[in-house]
């Protein structure tokens, strides 16, 4: 069954040795490299774009191509980059392919390149699935590759990126023309930096014309072997963007590398900036009276998917947390002393006939790649999922991060700085995001957002037999990382200040679980904690506007006036991530990714519409709008 999921085959057929190891793709009629490959790349996009030089001033540097194929652009340039970055610079490597190569077909065609064996066999051991959409991975600290499996045309209308250089390497024009459209071009031309440089194996006239269209300054430049001829080009001043929705347009101000941010909270989602920020050159502090407090103190988390029906936004953001987060925990285990992520299936038994109606089109859709899902006669399966122990976690993600341990009463702008009062006194940091779940609300700056809490019981029986696997159904049931079962979890509205266990809440527990598991018998060790939950049940992430200027600039939205309105004021290095609800442990590391691409001007992690999806301005745009419809 075809659908919106599916990606091209690529239909391979192999050559023998040396010149010929090459692949050739049937489709397309042509071969993913020459039998010189890596001195080609060298030529063409390396030289092409004078990226040795330029990677040697750079702090940061971002790269966009078209066609990922066999990796070895992208390797030819990580080799590159490792001999000539400055200490401590970043490089962003963002490529588009529709018809991804399987790990095992790319370690077929990386053995005519023993020289980059090391390289290649990072890259292939964190190649995300084969699932459409825009895939993050970090490869090292310094390193970070952003796949987008899909067609072009629409994966560039849809990626936030400011690229400083181009790839330009799909298939022959004359065999795969989408790839070099007029419109493709345009896009290109969007997505760059004053000054990016874009270069390509090809002279054909319809490419150069539709890059001087876009904007670009066009040469021809001497080609590679027997080519006598290829292109580069530059933009000057590249077209205006987002013109669509203005408001939530990114901050376009960068954060210098080695700035100072404090982090607001210590939970999963201050725990996971802490990394993701270190890791993108910042020095992040830690303000929290209570580490791992709220949920994020509970004994288990489990690591397991949503899934919507539909290629909507919201079904783009959990896939990709989901995705992401399995990735992240299991680089976690490897490079914590105690274990942090235990591997276990989760099975999801359908609850009715409508949900096993659901969990049928999820999987005629492929919802999630074959060998992450299955159907099967109760329900869904999911071999990749597992338990994320919370407190060993949050000790490995925090390792090596300062952490001041009270409560922040207020923070204001004084100048260039952000300065935060403690009870012990003020602290001044370059930027600040705030991260402590509905406690946001007693911050002025993040005081409009609509917030609240609800709060969830989960119950620790650690002498009860654990189950083979995770079930999850609404209610779950799972085996406990220190031994025993964990059931839960409740949803109770409180007037209360703090949680509060209650022997109903338990007794709840165990009815939802009883036809799975009898836990007559067993002692319980209850715990309580809050969530919090926005109205669209979607989390917070992003830049928070200055919410006085937004009002104004907007403010014809009221009216349903349609003009050219500018782009969004924010509050200069105010970020914030807050609202994960029950999935915390499952968002917060791609929630991490989004703010630390906008402190550092990096490709996102995450496609436009899933940014918009999480925008904190979302819910005073819409209440702008709703007011249209009111009046009339």
């Amino acid at each position: 069954m075809s659908t919106k999921y599916d990606l091209g085959e690529p239909e391979l057929k192999w050559g023998g040795d040396g010149a010929d190891i090459a692949p050739r793709s049937l489709k397309f009629d042509d071969i993913y490299f020459s039998g010189d490959g890596r001195a080609e790349t060298e030529h063409v996009f390396l030289n092409g774009n004078a990226l040795p030089a330029r990677f040697a001033q750079a702090d940061s540097f971002s790269v966009g191509e078209l066609g990922f194929g066999s990796g070895l652009n992208f390797l030819v340039t990580w080799h590159s980059w490792r001999k000539a970055k400055r200490l401590g610079a970043r490089l962003a490597y963002l490529s588009i392919e529709n018809y991804p190569l399987s790990t095992e077909e790319m370690t077929r065609a990386h053995a005519a390149w023993p020289e980059f064996a090391e390289l290649s066999a990072i890259m292939r051991e964190k190649l995300p699935p084969r699932h459409p959409g825009l895939h993050a991975v970090s490869l090292t600290d310094d390193v970070t590759l952003n796949l987008y499996y899909g067609d072009v045309d629409s994966a560039l209308g849809q990626i936030e990126a400011k690229i400083d250089a181009w790839f330009l390497d799909g298939f022959s024009p004359a065999k795969n023309p989408a790839m070099w459209t007029p419109a493709v071009m345009e896009k290109i031309a969007k997505l760059s930096v004053p000054g990016a440089t874009a270069a390509t194996f090809t002279v054909a006239g319809d490419v150069r014309r539709g890059l001087k269209s876009a904007g670009f300054s066009v040469q021809k430049a001497q080609g590679f072997g027997r080519k006598r001829h290829m292109t580069v080009a530059r933009i000057k001043n590249p077209p205006a963007t987002y013109s669509d929705h203005p408001w939530f347009r990114p901050p376009q101000e960068e954060l210098p590398h080695s700035a100072t941010v404090a982090i607001i909270g210590a939970g999963v989602a201050g725990a996971c900036l802490g990394a993701e920020l270190t890791r993108a050159g910042y020095r992040p502090t830690l303000f929290d009276d209570a580490i791992g407090g709220g949920a994020s103190g509970n004994p288990a988390a489990i690591i397991m998917p949503r899934l919507d029906l539909g290629d909507t936004p919201a079904a783009r953001f959990y896939v990709s947390a989901y995705l992401n987060a399995v990735r992240f925990y299991t680089d976690l285990n490897a490079t914590s002393d105690n274990s942090v992520f235990f591997p276990y299936a989760v099975r999801q038994p359908a609850r009715d006939d409508n949900e096993r109606n659901k969990f049928e089109r999820l999987a005629a859709a492929k919802a999630l790649p074959a060998d992450w899902m299955r159907l099967d006669d109760d329900g869904l399966f999911f071999p990749q999922t597992g338990i994320v122990y919370p407190k060993a976690a949050l000790s490995a993600l925090i390792a090596n991060i300062p952490i001041v341990g009270e409560k922040v009463e207020r923070l204001r702008r004084r100048d260039k700085d952000w300065v935060m009062t403690t009870p012990m006194g003020d602290h001044q940091f370059d930027a600040v995001v705030i991260a402590n779940a509905a406690d946001a609300l007693r911050l002025f700056a993040s005081r409009t957002l609509p917030l609240s809490r609800t709060m969830g019981q989960i119950d620790h029986f650690p002498d009860a037999p654990a189950p083979d696997h995770i079930i999850a159904s609404g209610p779950y049931l799972a085996p406990a990382p220190n031994g025993g079962a964990i059931i839960g979890a409740t949803y109770h509205n409180s007037a209360g200040e703090a949680p509060e266990t209650t022997p109903k809440a338990t007794a709840e527990n165990i009815a939802n679980v009883a036809h799975w598991q009898s836990l007559k018998g067993f002692s319980s060790q209850p715990r309580a904690s809050f969530r919090c939950v926005t109205p669209d049940r979607h989390p917070v992430i992003g830049p928070i506007p200055d919410w006085a200027a937004y009002g104004i600039v907007y403010d014809g939205l009221r009216t349903g006036a349609r003009k050219d309105y500018p782009a969004a004021p924010y509050q200069p290095g105010l970020f914030v991530v807050t609202g994960l609800g029950s999935r915390g442990f499952v968002t917060a590391p791609l929630a991490a990714r989004m703010i630390a691409a906008n402190l550092t001007g990096a490709p996102s992690p995450v496609d436009r519409d899933v940014a918009e999806l999480v925008h904190p301005g979302r819910f005073f745009i819409r209440d702008l709008k709703r007011s249209v419809s009111i009046a009339d």
